[in-house]
């Protein structure tokens, strides 16, 4: 399912939403409304208006709201924690694993055509979201994972393990938020977190000395 999303995001990168499957386009007003309105203050009504469509033929592709932020959440949380989790488990330097999975991670939410806006843990929480709750605890245990290697490896100061994933939440919440984010946005973003982490251990040896 995960693989399978993230390959339909791909293919709608490269397409005008105006030639988006009925689906898809109740999906991104959908997304769009939890964004400017709030997931409990947009409407079904309002969603298959923005669409074209009516009610009964909104509910032909989710069933209600929801299901809808299930599947925004797949793309938000689950998506990223199986990308973490590879990064995780995979060999090489700490450092280029974490640079790796942060360049992904920002063009991921720069290039998202689903307005994420409106997506946060509270939300999925206290919508019943299980699956999409316990994606954002695979994401933070891997993203853990890498730190605590590098830490090992003498490549990250243990300083760098709480602050560096609130931070990269940070960035990609500024990625979501910029829609004229570039490139270049992510390379300096990718600079921005890792300088930070090396920085903390080369000023923690410079102290020491």
């Amino acid at each position: 399912m995960v693989e399978e999303a993230e390959r339909h995001v791909l293919a709608l990168r490269s397409t005008p939403s105006s030639a988006w499957a009925t689906r898809d386009r109740i999906l991104l007003e959908a997304s769009r409304l939890f964004a400017t309105h709030g997931f409990r203050g947009a409407s079904t009504r309002q969603i298959a208006d923005r669409v074209g469509i009516r009610q009964p033929s909104l509910f032909k592709h989710f069933p209600s709201k929801q299901s809808m932020l299930a599947e925004l959440a797949v793309y938000d949380m689950h998506v990223p924690a199986r990308h973490a989790e590879v990064a995780a488990r995979a060999r090489g330097s700490a450092v280029d694993r974490l640079a790796g999975y942060l360049a992904w991670d920002f063009e991921w939410y720069r290039t998202m055509p689903f307005d994420l806006r409106g997506m946060n843990e509270d939300l999925v929480q206290s919508e019943g979201l299980g699956e999409a709750h316990a994606a954002l605890d695979r994401w933070h245990d891997a993203i853990g994972g890498i730190l605590g290697q590098g830490v090992r490896a003498g490549q990250f100061a243990p300083s760098a393990v709480p602050f560096v994933p609130t931070m990269l939440e940070n960035l990609s919440w500024y990625m979501v938020h910029t829609p004229g984010a570039t490139e270049a946005a992510v390379d300096d973003a990718v600079e921005v977190v890792l300088v930070a982490a090396l920085t903390s251990s080369r000023q923690r040896g410079s102290a020491d000395r």
